[in-house]
């Protein structure tokens, strides 16, 4: 809209002969479709994005292809039929423009919309269900956490504790120092690492001080092992 505005300033300011002469609905036809695309990429970012592994730029390079992709093959389409553009015209056009709007996308979600990852200001007990109350566990107690459908299992020595709510949000509200994922499943407090295990097969897994083993991918490996080499 704002470039339908400024094309009518624009050539009621100067001679005929300089004029765009675009249509005022020119500016929403070309570039209206990020109406859309704007919310989903935010969307499919918020998606990918893992606190845990926020130097690693694979949802970055994921999302911008397949943003790239749709919108490239909107253009085609629309500019073949309303304006029976020749297809390798538009793409040429346009590659240079969109891979710009997708980039400023991006950086608006990276400096104001982004999930933030856990800090060390956080409260030192966790909230959660033990029969028909609430119990303020204390974080300190916690050895490990498990991903079961709606709900998380919270491991202590003496008990485990249910808390509906997903591996990821629960990861957010803890710090980061102490806790830190091992697996999409798990999720541990690194005081609580006896040794990492590597089996015959080559597959990795930590054994907790409460003696239940945790799978341990080899995404999560390096970070896993620099936490718990700083925490000793």
């Amino acid at each position: 809209m704002l470039l339908s505005i400024l094309t009518i300033i624009h050539d009621a300011l100067v001679l005929t002969k300089h004029q765009f002469d675009n249509h005022p609905l020119w500016a929403p036809q070309e570039w209206g479709l990020w109406y859309l695309l704007t919310p989903i990429t935010f969307r499919l970012l918020n998606h990918l994005y893992d606190p845990a592994q926020a130097t690693k730029k694979r949802p970055y390079i994921l999302v911008g292809l397949v943003i790239f992709c749709c919108s490239m093959t909107y253009q085609a389409i629309f500019d073949f039929y309303f304006y029976h553009d020749e297809i390798s015209r538009t793409l040429v056009y346009f590659a240079p423009s969109h891979p710009v709007v997708i980039g400023i996308i991006m950086a608006i979600w990276y400096h104001f919309l982004k999930e933030q990852p856990a800090t060390e200001r956080h409260a030192q007990t966790l909230l959660v269900d033990s029969g028909k109350d609430k119990v303020a566990l204390p974080l300190e107690d916690i050895i490990n956490i498990n991903s079961a459908s709606n709900y998380v299992e919270i491991f202590t020595h003496e008990k485990t504790y249910l808390k509906r709510t997903t591996l990821k949000e629960i990861e957010q509200r803890l710090p980061a120092k102490y806790f830190i994922r091992t697996h999409r499943c798990h999720l541990i407090n690194i005081n609580y690492i006896t040794r990492i295990h590597t089996s015959p097969t080559g597959s990795l897994s930590i054994v907790m001080k409460n003696g239940q083993p945790v799978n341990l991918s080899k995404t999560y490996k390096h970070q896993v092992k620099q936490l718990w080499h700083d925490a000793a």
